[in-house]
């Protein structure tokens, strides 16, 4: 069963265990949105420290004014809507230009209150993709010039290890070494801040 999923079965009730002081409650919430949430905040401010900060940040102001959530709210999209509010903020706070923020304004309303739930899961959803191919875009840009020479040949001009081999001028065992050497590190890159 998928995060959304498993939320949605449980939403009224751990709200209302919240509501009532229940940390334990608390503590599961942050432990089932804490790594996604931190994804989200990155594709604003492009800073993993910074990311996590404003999700404790925001999960503090939450355990404070627990006693205002609605159990007929999705905890789920009021978390995402309020790590937005506090992106946005930060950004305006450090005059960062809010790129991806003008990008989706049409679809944010940015304006409207926190405890309205306006994010629906098909927006969310896409916006994780977009975070994770944003990583793996920046994963690959890390890489050595040689290692990504030969992954990008590799999996977007889709040549085999033979063609880039003599393309290159080196031998097939270690074009076969370099994507190795490729997934290994963009896969550790992805999973600094991996999704849930």
């Amino acid at each position: 069963m998928i995060l959304a999923e498993k939320l949605e079965i449980i939403n009224g009730e751990l709200i209302r265990k919240i509501k009532s002081g229940d940390q334990g409650a608390f503590e599961l919430l942050f432990r089932l949105l804490h790594k996604k949430l931190c994804s989200y905040a990155y594709i604003y401010v492009r800073n993993y420290d910074v990311s996590d900060e404003i999700i404790q940040e925001t999960f503090i102001k939450i355990w404070e004014t627990r006693e205002a959530l609605r159990e007929d709210q999705s905890v789920r999209a009021f978390l995402y809507r309020c790590v937005h509010n506090n992106c946005i903020n930060y950004l305006k706070k450090k005059s960062v230009t809010i790129r991806l923020s003008e990008k989706y304004n049409h679809e944010f309303k940015v304006s409207a209150p926190v405890g309205e739930p306006d994010f629906n899961e098909e927006l969310i959803e896409k916006l994780e993709l977009e975070n994770l191919e944003t990583r793996l875009r920046l994963a690959i840009d890390e890489l050595p010039d040689q290692c990504k020479e030969i992954f990008l040949l590799s999996r977007f001009n889709d040549l085999t290890y033979q063609e880039i081999a003599e393309k290159i001028g080196i031998s097939v065992n270690t074009v076969k070494t370099q994507i190795s050497r490729a997934f290994q590190k963009i896969r550790t890159e992805i999973n600094k801040s991996d999704l849930i």
